[in-house]
């Protein structure tokens, strides 16, 4: 396995370990342990340094290999002759005394080979050719054993056996001394990342509706950041934190801001979001927010808001939250970038430059259409069937099929109405096609 693979793979089944905790669940989300391992949260960028015993190197799980850090030279003073080799996971982070670290720091400095600098080691993969599977007290004992440097030495660990000290320390080390968060390592157990929660302000772009007993109340809402006027990107899906009245009433007030859109985007139930015009900003809390994942830099579709309809303009770097949570209309904000734009991200860290190439997207094909009609009082009603193979699924931003259903009768208020699901499965979407002319067909329509 090359260096770059490896981190890959560690980076992907750490990011799967850690479980976000926010710092009023310490004492009921954590689970209880002989003893915990609790260190600052180094805000930086991950890294592995690799040690063949002649030379030292950082890479990262995107392939971006250092060679030319002061912090090298230490590394290798510090190594020789305590090991043959060696693989050490941990954060390169600016160093700043007395100060709390961020990531955008490290990446304006990187490439002017800082001597602050810095690698806080918490990890230790390989040793002398093995792999290492030790517990948090003797990891920490080896880690101080190999690296004891002034650029290169292990996180910061402070050991104890209860929840509430874990509730202290916390308080220590975020709430007085203004760092980020701590890592809290439970011996041979979970490693939780607790953080105060992070408030954001984001712009409503369309909602999806309960079903069953959640009929008539919101499900979801869909949220997205202004990043230029009328042009807005996708960030998440907020589904937790309101009442049932409020989910009622919402609805209803959604329900009247409905809009066209010639993009898709689907809710948790996988029916797709109707969308709404983009005039209202709602506040939400989250745990944590990131922007990139195993995969590399997080990109999610950007829409172009224009003649009261939604244009997908391509895909750009952007975040994703985990657990958000609702907590109220911002009628003080606007939907525009200053209030609900981009800017809150870059304050927690580098968003990605925008480097994606747009590509040739082949033409969808329609593979089953039926179209009914019926006449009441002089008035023509039709109902519309179609199902359509998209044929831009290995694009990432177009589900397989789609199935759109179009109702108008002139006598409603609402003359209107659509609906549209989709799938993965072609048998699946005929499924759907067949059971909702089955529901929605039924005497006097006529077949044309």
């Amino acid at each position: 396995m090359s260096n770059k693979e490896l981190a890959e793979k560690y980076k992907r089944q750490t990011a799967s370990r850690y479980l976000p905790v926010g710092s009023e669940d310490i004492t009921s989300k954590i689970i209880e342990s002989e003893i915990y391992a609790v260190s600052p949260k180094y805000d930086g960028h991950f890294y592995l340094l690799v040690y063949n015993g002649k030379k030292v190197e950082l890479i990262n799980h995107g392939g971006n290999v250092i060679t030319d850090l002061p912090l090298l030279k230490e590394a290798i003073n510090l190594l020789k002759g305590k090991c043959k080799d060696a693989v050490i996971a941990g954060e390169l982070y600016l160093h700043k005394e007395g100060e709390r670290t961020r990531s955008f720091d490290m990446t304006a400095v990187l490439h002017d080979s800082s001597s602050d600098i810095h690698f806080a080691a918490f990890d230790l993969i390989i040793l002398d050719g093995e792999d290492v599977l030790l517990d948090v007290q003797k990891l920490d004992e080896k880690l101080g054993s190999l690296l004891a440097g002034k650029s290169l030495y292990p996180v910061k660990n402070y050991f104890v056996e209860s929840r509430s000290d874990i509730a202290n320390l916390y308080k220590q080390i975020v709430e007085e001394d203004g760092q980020e968060g701590i890592v809290v390592r439970s011996k041979n157990g979970p490693i939780y990342k607790v953080k105060p929660l992070i408030t954001l302000d984001a712009v409503v772009l369309g909602y999806s509706e309960g079903e069953g007993s959640r009929a008539g109340m919101i499900k979801e809402i869909l949220v997205g950041l202004c990043v230029a006027k009328n042009q807005f990107i996708l960030l998440t899906k907020v589904g937790n934190g309101y009442s049932d009245n409020e989910r009622i009433s919402l609805l209803k007030k959604l329900a009247n801001k409905k809009v066209d859109s010639g993009y898709i985007e689907v809710s948790g139930s996988n029916l797709a979001f109707t969308m709404v015009s983009p005039d209202e900003v709602i506040e939400f809390s989250c745990l944590d927010i990131f922007g990139e994942n195993s995969k590399g830099t997080i990109t999610k579709m950007c829409l172009n808001f224009e003649d009261n309809k939604y244009v997908a303009i391509g895909k750009q770097p952007t975040a994703s939250v985990i657990s958000p949570v609702f907590i109220k209309f911002r009628a003080d904000k606007k939907a525009n970038s200053e209030d609900a734009g981009l800017t809150q991200i870059n304050k927690i860290f580098k968003l990605a430059k925008n480097d994606a190439k747009k590509s040739v997207l082949k033409k969808s094909e329609i593979i089953l259409r039926e179209v009914y009609v019926k006449q009441s009082k002089g008035m023509k009603m039709v109902r519309k069937f179609v199902v359509w193979k998209t044929n831009k699924e290995q694009s990432g931003e177009y589900p397989s099929y789609v199935y759109h259903y179009t109702d108008f009768s002139p006598r409603r208020a609402e003359m209107i109405k659509r609906e549209i699901k989709v799938s993965e499965s072609k048998k699946q979407i005929e499924e759907i096609y067949a059971s909702e002319i089955l529901e929605n067909v039924k005497k006097g329509w006529k077949k044309i």
